[in-house]
C-alpha cells in the first residue's frame, strides 16, 4: 500500500513508452521509413515521441483513478457485506489469507482494469479503504 501510486505510475510509465516505442517502430518498417537512411535519427525520434506518450498517458491515468483513502465504520458493514459491496461496485478480493491488509483488483467491465488494486484494513472501529476515487464514491453511498 505504501509507494502504491509511485510503483504504478513507474509500472505504467514503461508499459506504454515500450508498446509505443515498438508499435511505432513495425509502423515505421511496414511503411519504408527505415529504408531511407539515417536509422539512428529515426530511432531517436521514435524514444522521444514514446516518452512524451507515455508521460502523458500516465499522467492522465492518474488523475483519472485519483487514488483516496475512506474510513467507513465498522458499524455500517459487516466483513461479508462489505467484501459483497466491493464485488458490486467491481473489486474480487486476491487471497483468502486473514492479513491485516486485503487487496481487491478490478473486475472489468464494472471496474477499469487500469484504476488498480483496492487495499482494505480493519482497525477496531473503522476500515480504511483505499483506492480509486471514482469507485469509493460509490461505497459511500
Amino acid at each position: 500500500m505504501r509507494n502504491y501510486t509511485l510503483m504504478r505510475f513507474v509500472r505504467l510509465n514503461l508499459y506504454f513508452f515500450a508498446m509505443y516505442f515498438v508499435l511505432t517502430a513495425i509502423w515505421y518498417g511496414l511503411s519504408g521509413k527505415f529504408s531511407e537512411g539515417s536509422t539512428g535519427m529515426l530511432l531517436q525520434e521514435i524514444a522521444f515521441n514514446a516518452a512524451v506518450f507515455s508521460l502523458l498517458f500516465s499522467i492522465t491515468m492518474l488523475v483519472l483513478y485519483r487514488r483516496t483513502r475512506l474510513r467507513v465504520p465498522v458499524g455500517k458493514y459487516s466483513p461479508k457485506q462489505l467484501q459483497q459491496r466491493l464485488e458490486e461496485i467491481g473489486f474480487v478480493r486476491t487471497s483468502e489469507s486473514k492479513q491485516p491488509l486485503q487487496v481487491y483488483k478490478p473486475t472489468p467491465p464494472k471496474a477499469s482494469a487500469l484504476a488498480g488494486n483496492l487495499f482494505v484494513q480493519q482497525s477496531a472501529n473503522f476500515y480504511l479503504v483505499e483506492g480509486p476515487k471514482k469507485y469509493l464514491g460509490k461505497l459511500e453511498s
